[in-house]
């Protein structure tokens, strides 16, 4: 899955127009059954304090996220153990 940093995003577009399944919304746009997901993207960059890690943006060749337990749950998938 594709993460987008909650304070970072300026709302250009560019990912909305270019993803393949339809799957970027703006925050007014997410339907009630699609607001976990918002959680969860949000999630991937929570620090221990709570706060939000400022990465500063996608860089080629920078560190992959790794994907939470829960979006498993969210996808009705079996987590492999």
């Amino acid at each position: 899955m594709y993460y987008i940093h909650p304070t970072e995003c300026i709302e250009c577009g560019m990912c909305e127009s270019i993803c393949p399944v339809d799957a970027i919304r703006y925050a007014d746009e997410v339907n009630e059954d699609e607001e976990a997901f918002v959680a969860l993207n949000a999630e991937v960059f929570r620090q221990a304090d709570g706060s939000l890690a400022e990465p500063g943006g996608w860089k080629a060749g920078g560190p992959s996220l790794t994907d939470p337990p829960a979006l498993s749950r969210l996808c009705g998938q079996k987590q492999s153990n």
